[in-house]
């Protein structure tokens, strides 16, 4: 709907889907590994944390308009995931946009993040001492993220990314507390009117705060190379399919030879495929299935999880 037909207008988008999972601890992170999302998002360390059912809803607001330099808009998401029994892994999600286009072809944006207050999971604290205990692990992320779309022709679109970030952890994990900084580009590619592909490459940096970790021999301080593909193939009119792999490696730049990620890192492979059928100009009906499988060099053990799931969205 609009306020006015030449210089702006809102539009407004809703969803709603239902989930399974496997594992609810690696859930979150996993469905956020993408590369518009937050592929980083910390997870439990220990992981088979049970099966649930997952309920999805969120709502986006977007204004657009125009001034002296071209198209500017403003959005607002908010969402989170709903846990049908094991209710203390449900969370929010919050997400909002600024942008600015040019004449030139040229898009910056800037992005903000917000996810408070995620249980990870029960984790294991130890003392300095060496006793130990079970508490909860819960985590509070933030991240700003800036933008340079610019159009290379018709067909060929690149992105410039950059992220600065914060994980905040409770207490007594609150020595985990970690700043990131990410960088890296995108392209897009409009292979034909039915077929679409998105790649992309994130370098990432993590570091924990080293005066505080140093009495717990537990840092949390990383580098993480990310690269996606994500291909987009309208297989009837109203029916199209979204398949998207994703690899990333983490390792750890721990220096204490007492913490247990020293010299550690990990390898996740993670597949995914969507179907999209066109209800109405205005409905889709989405239907999925994600794979992962992660491993640790210094476990013995694959990682593996399932996410299924089915889907509605309504624009309007």
């Amino acid at each position: 709907m609009s306020s006015s037909a030449v210089f702006a207008e809102w539009q407004f988008k809703t969803d709603n889907a239902g989930y399974f999972t496997d594992d609810v601890a690696l859930f979150s992170a996993t469905r956020r590994l993408s590369l518009k999302d937050d592929p980083t998002q910390p997870n439990i360390d220990n992981t088979g944390q049970g099966s649930d059912f997952v309920y999805e809803p969120s709502v986006e607001a977007e204004w657009t308009g125009h001034n002296s330099l071209g198209e500017i808009s403003f959005s607002a998401d908010a969402g989170g995931y709903v846990f049908t029994n094991q209710t203390a892994f449900t969370h929010g999600l919050f997400d909002f946009e600024a942008s600015q286009s040019f004449e030139t072809d040229t898009k910056l944006s800037l992005h903000y993040n917000f996810v408070p207050d995620l249980f990870l999971g029960k984790n294991t604290f130890m003392q300095p001492t060496g006793e130990e205990a079970q508490h909860d692990e819960i985590l509070t992320s933030h991240y700003w993220s800036f933008h340079i779309d610019q159009k290379l022709n018709e067909d060929f679109t690149i992105r410039l990314l950059s992220r600065y970030g914060l994980r905040n952890y409770n207490e007594p994990f609150v020595y985990r507390d970690t700043q990131f900084w990410t960088i890296g580009p995108h392209l897009e590619w409009d292979i034909s009117e039915d077929v679409e592909l998105l790649v992309g490459y994130h370098y990432e940096r993590g570091s924990a705060e080293h005066h505080r970790v140093t009495h717990f021999a537990d840092d949390l301080s990383y580098t993480n190379h990310y690269a996606s593909g994500e291909l987009k193939v309208k297989l009837l009119e109203k029916l199209t399919a979204n398949l998207i792999f994703d690899y990333e490696h983490n390792a750890s730049m721990s220096h204490i030879e007492e913490d247990e990620r020293f010299g550690a890192n990990e390898n996740i492979y993670q597949g995914e495929l969507e179907l999209e059928y066109e209800l109405t100009h205005a409905t889709q009906l989405k239907l999925g299935w994600q794979h992962g499988n992660r491993k640790l060099n210094t476990e013995m053990v694959n990682v593996k999880n399932n996410n299924v799931w089915l889907g509605f969205e309504y624009k309007f």
